[in-house]
This record gives C-alpha cells, structure tokens and sequence, in this order.
C-alpha cells in the first residue's frame, strides 16, 4: 500500500519544474485579475435612451385585437419612421417608379431595396392592394399611400387574366414606337412593359453571348424568360437579323465558334474537318463532323458564314 501510494505522489525532477511553472502561471493570472481594475475604467451603458426609442416604436406598431398577423410583424425602424416624415403625397404608378419617388413617398433604404427586388424578379402591381400585399409596405403606409396610385392599365392582358394574342387590333404598337433587341441599351430595353432591370441585364448578357438575336423567339433562352412574359412584350420589339455577328468557319479558329449553341468539341471538330478536308463550300457541309446534327445545324447556322476568298 505504500509503495503504491508513494508511486502516485512521488515526482521526478522534471515532473516538479512542471507544477512549478503551473503554479507560477496560476499566481499571476490572479494577481493580474486583482489588479486590472485599477488600470481601466468600466463603462457603464445608459439603455434609458434604448428604452424610451422601444417604447415609441410599440407604440406606433401596437396591434389591435383582431388584426391581421402580418400587421403585427415589427417591419418599422428608425431610419423608416424618419423617411416617413418627410413624405410628400402625388399621384404615381408603382410599377417602375423610381428610387427617387419612392423616398420622396417615405420609404426608406430597406423597403426600396424590397420593391425593387420584386420587380426585378419580374412582379407587377396589377391593382392598388398589389402594393399592399408587400410585407415592406404596413398597412398604416398602405392606407396613407392608396389615394394617390395610379396604375396604369395593362392592354396585353384579359378581364380574366389570359394573354392576349400581340396581333390583336389595337394592341400591337406601330413599328416606329418598338425597341430593337440588337441595338438597345439596358435603359430602352426597361421602356417595354415587361422588362425590368434584371430582364434587361440578362437580355443583353445573352445577346452578347451569342453576337446578336436573328428572331424574337430566342428571348425565351434567356434565363427565366417565360412564354407568358414573352407574349407581352413580343408586340412591342423588333429584331434587325442584320446585326447579328457573323462567323467564317473557313478561318476561324475554335474559341471563334464559342457560343452557346456550339459545345467545345463540336468547334474543334469543326475546325478540324476543315483543315483535314478543305475550306467548306456551304455551312450544310459542317454535317460531315458527324457532330452537327440537323437542330444544331438550325441554331447555329444564323451566325455562321462561308468566305471562299479569305
């Protein structure tokens, strides 16, 4: 029994340097902590100011019984009870309005932001209690807010919600007011009822990335582009085939034949072909590749060109 307690208690010398040097670490993490205190003030926070903005803002967005759960959300703050004091009230429509207008309603930062997010997603206000429908917009806003909408009607839809045909009589404007999808910047293309900013920027990422639009249809590859918002703004664009950027396949090199219709190894099989057997004499012979079939030769043949003497 003693052997066994004097193996457990027993310390060899480097054992020993090691609790010596635990508890000089020890010592003066506590004289350090006993001290501190005497090289530092504590601050202490005031909350009364906190306290009183809380209560106020309860005050304001304080439910009554009954009323709508969404009502009760805590979507007010400070920097949008300001904005709301400045508010001025005029007539406008929704839809579009810019950041400018909305701030000068009211609106702060935050709810702006919300809206136009919504519409770059391609939402509409299509009557006033859309506007109300926002999670942004309370309903005490909404209220204040009501009087002074205006939407202005929207021609290409029925009464019960079906998309008109764009050759209906009166519905597709003359070819002088429309916008060529070719030639547009971002600011034009948002002119066309349908195409916010975020459909603005994609049309033109995948125009660029294709050299150019030869037919309407293709907005329906941009990325969510859907045939319901195509069939309300096709009546109202133009697409001039002559911009499109031409390619020569009996000079270009593989990265040349980079669109999306074109896989890499499709270009390079191309290109290949054409140094093993030749320059092509028609763009129907890129079919010998054995990778072109006949829905790639339909894609890609718009922005293809044979030149025999490059």
């Amino acid at each position: 029994m003693k052997q066994i307690v004097r193996d457990y208690l027993t310390f060899n010398k480097r054992e020993r340097n090691g609790v010596f040097v635990l508890l000089m670490i020890i010592t003066i993490l506590l004289v350090y902590l006993n001290i501190s205190e005497n090289f530092y003030e504590i601050e202490h926070v005031d909350v009364t100011r906190f306290s009183r903005e809380l209560d106020s803002l309860a005050a304001i967005k304080k439910p009554a019984d009954g009323e709508d759960a969404r009502e009760k959300a805590p979507v007010l703050f400070k920097s949008e009870i300001h904005a709301a004091q400045k508010a001025e009230r005029f007539n406008f429509d929704p839809n579009g309005l810019s950041a400018n207008d909305w701030k000068r309603l009211g609106l702060s930062e935050k709810q702006i932001r919300m809206i136009k997010n919504f519409e770059s997603k391609g939402g509409k206000f299509r009557k006033k209690e859309d506007l109300g429908k926002m999670y942004c917009i309370s309903p005490e806003l909404y209220r204040s807010l009501e009087a002074f909408i205006r939407i202005q009607p929207q021609p290409s839809l029925f009464a019960e919600g079906r998309v008109e045909p764009p050759n209906v009589p009166g519905n597709t404007p003359p070819a002088a007011s429309r916008v060529e999808l070719n030639s547009a910047d971002s600011a034009m293309l948002t002119t066309v009822k349908g195409i916010g900013p975020f459909f603005a920027k994609q049309i033109i990422k995948y125009r660029n990335s294709l050299g150019g639009f030869h037919s309407k249809e293709q907005l329906l590859e941009v990325w969510k582009f859907d045939s319901e918002k195509y069939a309300i703004v096709e009546g109202h664009i133009t697409v001039d085939a002559s911009r499109v950027r031409k390619i020569n396949i009996n000079t270009c090199e593989a990265a040349e034949l980079k669109i999306p219709y074109i896989k890499w190894n499709v270009a390079n099989a191309i290109v290949n072909y054409r140094k093993q057997h030749g320059k092509f004499k028609t763009i129907e012979e890129i079919r010998n590749t054995d990778l072109v079939d006949e829905e790639t030769l339909r894609k890609i043949a718009p922005y293809l060109i044979v030149d025999l003497e490059k």
